[in-house]
């Protein structure tokens, strides 16, 4: 760390308190929380991530995001699932939504979420799902489902390796995206290198 606390200034979410988020999801802890109901959402996280309950601090961050910024830190997750440069028809129609959210763009998620897939579909009806002004009709699906599939998306990319130490390095680096999507950034995050990865650097430089 730099000194700069990475749980601040995080305007997307920090108009929800805690109580908000876990009222949402529906959440419950298996350890006693000390953050006040009334607190910024943030808050919450800051003490999960320090109580080592990093998935539930995805998970609550998942449901705190807007919608449209919750879909993209999926859609970042969801590449992290496929080939290095490569991404299917559904997660490009998903991302084309996140950079341009029109309902005409909106509807074409509609057919693709049907699809049989995996995250990547799922992306699409994560999607289809965020609430918009001019939406012609009003959604019947859970106001949780959107961040509960974002959240899915983290899980699979977390665990995405065997490897305890690339699991927790991804860990880190999926609530360092969340957190700089929370702060409105883009939240292309550099991802830390494995000790494997800096035995291979340091052998190329040897050589």
């Amino acid at each position: 760390m730099t000194g700069k606390d990475p749980f601040a200034k995080l305007t997307k979410i920090d108009g929800k308190t805690a109580a908000d988020v876990v009222r949402l999801g529906k959440l419950k802890f298996n350890t006693q929380i000390e953050t006040p109901a009334n607190a910024p959402v943030s808050h919450l996280i800051k003490e999960l991530v320090a109580q080592n309950l990093l998935v539930d601090a995805i998970k609550v961050l998942a449901l705190a995001l807007p919608g449209r910024e919750a879909v993209w830190w999926g859609c970042l997750a969801v590449r992290d699932l496929m080939p290095e440069g490569k991404k299917t028809p559904h997660l490009e129609a998903a991302e084309a939504w996140v950079f341009k959210p029109t309902l005409a763009q909106k509807q074409k998620l509609r057919p693709m979420f049907e699809d049989p897939g995996g995250m990547d579909v799922a992306m699409c009806e994560a999607g289809f799902n965020v609430p918009m002004p001019d939406d012609e009709e009003k959604s019947v699906s859970p106001p949780h489902l959107v961040g509960l599939l974002v959240f899915t998306a983290q899980v699979k990319s977390h665990f995405s390796s065997k490897i305890p130490e690339e699991i927790a390095l991804q860990g880190e680096l999926l609530l360092a995206r969340g957190l700089d999507i929370a702060r409105g950034g883009s939240g292309q995050v550099e991802p830390k290198a494995t000790k494997s990865d800096k035995a291979i650097g340091e052998a190329d430089l040897a050589g």
